[in-house]
């Protein structure tokens, strides 16, 4: 066996253990998350949506969308009349959502309102257009929200203010809104903003140039007025977590769009009494989520001072609690007997009858205290003064259990507690339960490596925190596995000091067939370690885990990492730079075939001697660019936002090697030598027969170079890249069969397009969908269409390899002679460039296609390459 031969089955191995991996990957990250642990929200009477009229002019501009009102019930007939006496709240869905997704909050909120205080549930049907796909749409969306705000207040016979609730894009479009103009929407009338999986920071794929001016305008304009035109808003950003797909948490985070007097931003595994990730569809239904946002607006539209601090202080205790002492009441309390004394450092008390505890605050040995509560009362205790605190206590797992926790920094106490010396516990019934942990040493260092498992021991020790200061990576995963020779599993807390991502073990649901009593077991979620969102710079603290034990049994806990879920993580975070490397592959391979018309695509994927060296030098260029130029937009995605390692670009890059070597060799090997086999005598005889029909021929030609003109400005952008893609198809057909000398190249070409089609398919959806309703319009008289330009481009690029050959101008002829003599170099220049300009995003890939075409156009009718 040949030293060629082992190298060309090294390559292939390397190809498909690599594409092996990406599935594996692409399945872990589908398909292994931790379960459902959703309730499920039912109606408590059949659904009914009423429409709302708007103005006939806007209708009219706007016949896509439409307006409802939810209810249920005896209410209906007041809707029907357009009678609202409650509190509205606006309900705008996301993207290829439905507005009956209104239905689980509107039920609840139904049941749980009374007569004085009711909220009304209003939602706006967009059609399920793919809006976070396609940005033509967004403006328009943006607009129908303004007037519907406005509608929707008109109905009340009293002044009112409205409450947003976005779902996915729909929470961008209820922060959009405030950019529109003062006689389309008032600013004042919103003062509470809730979003449920929203992508604030960037959308999730940069798919055209109307998503990204969208949100550099919304965002820009909320970071300059927050504390200005908006400074009587408050808003929730609501993340799903680990088992959201769609939408990454990090995306969620608020972090320099607000500040935190008035916002927040969380994630579900982190909201009390909700305590488990959500998907991005079952964020809206989620039973336990459901409660605690309807909870948190009904006490809003109580709340007699209608002002940001008051909205936040609620929205904090159902969604952020902090431990507030300057709550604790003054109160007088009678000791029958005196309280016993504990000294231990952790100690587990079950009551079967009233007792009285005390903790020695002053003068303690240890650093902190920290008491887990069920049924119990605790107070602040100083001679004569008694202060009651259990009103300030943080509710923690398992759901249901009405168990609650609070903590003390001994050593650092601050002023509230200072004129304190004990803390009082009273047990007042049968079922009180109180946990005491007394901790000396603070924590415990992990060192964790990428790839390493470790084993702890904890023998009769009550509580353990761990803290991991290597875990600083986004695709870091460890699984932690709690053993002892108990059944009952403790409470473990996994803590992310710079986000709110809180997560716990312990989670309880009811039985769905008894909705009024609870499983008779607690389910035991498995914990993971990862971060959901990157660590900042400035922080200095790291990840930690607790563990609340039995101090009577002896413990293990193993650490392991998880190359699953690492490989899982890769695809959730990078995925989106791909289309990127894919085209950066193309052009080299390309700038190969152009030296060598003989090269198949498959085989200049096996020309490592080029790829490697490319592959080192972006990954070089990465970090050069990062380093001289950090204000650049793709170095802000990847860079500023923690996303970034060294090794990233090199990894993509072979990734996309590897699948366009896959897709080149199904393509050029078992497709079209199959299909030109078949075909080869059709196509034959209707060569034959075109040659001697020349007028024919010239119709048919003309026929078909028209074609995707035609469809790009009757129809859309999109369906004019489709169209071009399908004539390129059969060009590659008719020219491989007929005349195979360029065939290998035109292969290349053809992945070029569909590239470019992957890229732009949503606007044919969207016009398809749009077409139902407001009739045969081309897609951009309709609304923006982010294709058209690109299609249009690109066909007439398309249409330069027919102009070429007939143009005998000199300068015509000296460009030919400059690209055929620098053709490699510009083809690398421009996968270089397309690195700069495209990584983190999709929207400039067009433009550099565009030149790939040109240049296509002249190379193959340059006098060497002519057939």
């Amino acid at each position: 066996m040949s030293f060629r031969t082992i190298i060309l089955i090294l390559q292939n191995l390397f190809f498909c253990i690599t594409i092996v991996l990406f599935l594996v990957g692409l399945y872990g990250y589908i398909y292994r998350h931790e379960s459902n642990y959703c309730e499920m929200t039912y109606m408590f009477e059949n659904p009914t949506y009423h429409r709302i009229s708007l103005p006939i002019d806007v209708e009219n501009r706007y016949r896509r969308y439409r307006l409802y009102s939810y209810c249920e019930g005896i209410r209906c007939e007041a809707h029907r009349q357009n009678q609202f006496t409650g509190f509205p709240v606006l309900f705008i869905v996301g993207n290829a959502d439905s507005y009956r997704q209104v239905r689980s909050l509107g039920s609840v909120a139904y049941r749980m309102g009374d007569k004085q205080k009711q909220l009304d549930f209003f939602s706006i049907d967009f059609n399920e257009e793919l809006s976070a796909l396609f940005g033509g749409v967004l403006e328009q969306q943006t607009e129908f929200v303004a007037y519907s705000i406005q509608t929707i207040l008109s109905l009340y016979k009293v002044n009112r203010t409205i409450i947003l609730v976005g779902n996915s894009i729909g929470g961008l479009l209820s922060r959009a809104v405030f950019l529109q103009p003062s006689n389309r929407f008032n600013s004042n009338t919103v003062r509470l903003i809730i979003t449920q999986a929203t992508p604030h920071q960037a959308p999730v794929i940069h798919s055209d140039s109307y998503v990204i001016d969208f949100y550099s305008r919304v965002n820009e304009y909320w970071k300059n007025e927050w504390n200005n035109s908006l400074k009587h808003l408050v808003l929730l950003s609501l993340a799903g977590g680990d088992r959201d797909h769609l939408v990454r948490s990090d995306l969620c985070s608020l972090n320099g769009l607000t500040d935190e007097s008035r916002s927040i931003d969380v994630l579900t595994s982190a909201v009390p009494h909700v305590w488990t990730s959500t998907d991005h569809r079952c964020i809206v239904w989620c039973r336990q989520l459901v409660l605690t946002t309807t909870r948190a607006l009904l006490e809003i539209i109580q709340e007699k001072k209608q002002n940001p601090q008051a909205i936040m202080q609620i929205l904090k205790r159902y969604f952020s609690p902090s431990v507030d002492f300057n709550h604790g009441l003054k109160t007088a309390l009678n000791l029958t007997k005196e309280p016993t004394i504990i000294t231990e450092s952790s100690v587990s008390i079950r009551s079967k009858e009233q007792n009285d505890y005390l903790i020695p605050l002053k003068d303690s040995k240890f650093h902190r205290i920290i008491i887990h509560l069920t049924h119990t009362q605790i107070y602040l205790k100083n001679h004569d003064i008694m202060t009651d605190i259990t009103n300030t206590l943080i509710p923690i797992p398992p759901t249901y259990s009405n168990r609650k926790m609070i903590q003390f920094d001994v050593k650092n106490l601050d002023d509230n507690l200072k004129q304190y010396d004990s803390i009082l516990i009273r047990l007042e019934n049968q079922k009180a339960q109180v946990d005491i942990y007394q901790i000396e040493n603070n924590e415990q260092i992990v060192e964790l490596s990428t790839f390493d498992s470790q084993t702890l021991s904890f023998n009769k020790t009550g509580y353990v925190k761990l803290v991991f200061p290597t875990l600083i990576h986004l695709w870091q995963v460890y699984n932690v596995y709690l053993s002892s020779n108990n059944q009952q599993m403790p409470l473990i807390h996994f803590h992310v000091p710079w986000s709110n991502e809180d997560l716990y073990n312990l989670i309880t649901l009811r039985n769905p067939s008894s909705p009024s009593t609870i499983l008779p077991k607690s389910l035991h979620r498995q914990m993971r370690l990862k971060l959901h969102r990157p660590s900042p710079s400035t922080i200095d603290e790291y990840p930690s885990l607790e563990l609340f034990l039995d101090s009577k049994l002896s413990y293990n806990l193993q650490i392991t990492y998880s190359f699953l879920d690492i490989l899982s993580q890769l695809i959730r975070y990078y995925i989106y730079l791909l289309p990127t490397f894919l085209f950066t592959v193309l052009c080299i391979s390309y700038s190969l075939q152009i030296n060598d018309i003989r090269l198949r695509t498959y085989q200049t994927m096996l020309a490592w001697q080029i790829h490697i060296p490319i592959a080192i030098l972006i990954t070089i260029l990465y970090k050069i660019i990062i380093h001289l130029f950090p204000s650049l937009n793709f170095v802000v995605n990847i860079h500023s936002n923690g996303y970034y390692f060294f090794f990233l670009p090199l990894i993509i890059y072979f990734l996309a090697l590897s699948l366009w070597a896959l897709i080149s060799f199904i393509i050029d090997y078992l497709i079209f030598d199959f299909i030109r086999i078949l075909l080869y005598p059709i196509l034959i005889c209707a060569n034959n027969e075109l040659n001697l029909q020349l007028g024919y021929t010239r119709l048919i030609q003309l026929v078909f170079l028209l074609m995707p003109l035609f469809s790009a400005i009757m129809f859309s952008g999109s369906q004019g890249h489709v169209t071009l893609f399908m004539i390129a198809l059969l060009h590659i057909i008719w020219r491989g069969t007929i005349n195979g000398r360029l065939r290998e190249i035109l292969t290349t070409i053809l992945l070029f397009h569909g590239l470019l089609v992957f890229l732009n398919l949503t606007g044919f959806i969207i016009h398809i969908r749009s077409l139902i309703i407001q009739g045969l319009y081309p897609l951009f008289i309709m609304m923006s269409d982010p294709s058209f330009l690109s299609a249009i481009c690109c066909i007439l690029t398309f249409y330069l390899r027919f102009i070429f050959p007939q143009l005998q101008i000199q300068s015509i002829q000296t460009i030919k002679l400059n690209f055929l003599k620098y053709n490699r170099s510009i083809l690398i220049l421009l996968a270089i460039i397309s690195q700069v300009f495209c990584s983190y995003s999709m929207h400039h890939l067009w433009i550099l296609t565009s030149f790939i075409f040109i240049h296509v156009a002249v190379i193959f009718f340059n006098p060497s390459h002519r057939d």
